[in-house]
Parts: structure tokens; sequence; C-alpha cells
């Protein structure tokens, strides 16, 4: 029995991006799917297929910090990168402090696969 696709949800206001992302993830593998809010994706990342989260910082509503500390508070192992075209020292460490990755945009698209996919 073949394994499961990683389910990637990709979360961005800037939903041509976003799409891009999912695009590039989906050649490799992975089955994704694109929201332009937290608050859409949120109910999305909790569904028990999901392995990663990749959210941009800054969004309306809600933003990719806040979504990643709601998902990680009810699912274990999800892996969550943030990424951001203004990446500043808080940022980065609220990333961080939550277990998550940052990656400034333009988002380098070997490191992506990496978090992604890691090596088994």
């Amino acid at each position: 029995m073949a394994a499961e696709a990683a389910r990637v949800l990709v979360v961005d206001d800037n939903v041509e991006y976003a799409q891009n992302i999912a695009e590039i993830l989906e050649i490799s593998g992975c089955a994704t799917e694109v929201f332009a809010t937290a608050e859409d994706a949120l109910p999305a990342a909790l569904a028990p297929l999901v392995t990663t989260v990749i959210t941009d910082y800054r969004l309306p509503g809600m933003n990719g910090i806040e979504l990643v500390r709601r998902i990680l508070s009810q699912r274990d192992g999800v892996r969550a990168v943030v990424i951001s075209a203004y990446a500043d020292d808080k940022a980065v460490d609220a990333a961080r402090l939550l277990g998550a990755n940052f990656l400034p945009k333009p988002v380098d698209f070997g490191v992506l696969g990496r978090l992604v996919r890691p090596a088994s």
C-alpha cells in the first residue's frame, strides 16, 4: 500500500503566490490546498491528514503566528512554516518559539521542499 501524500495547506492573502507554491509542491508529490485567510484555513488545518501548514506572517484578520499557535495547540505532529517578505526579528522569534520554521520571501523552494518532506 502506497504511503499517503503529504497534505499541505498554503495560506497567503496573495492567492496567486500561494497557488504557485502549491503547484511546485504538487509536482513533488504533495497534495495541497490554498486559503486566503487564516480563519478559512484553520478548520481544514485540524483535519487528521494535514501534515504541514505554510502560512504568510501578515494576513488580514488573524496573522500567521496566531494560526500556527492555534493549530499546534490542537494537533500534534503538524509541521509549520511561516513565510514573509517582512522578516523582522519579532516575527522570526515568535515562529521559532512555536517550533515553526521561518522563511523569507521570495521562498527558496529547495529549502521549503526539505521542510515539507524531511528525510526519514
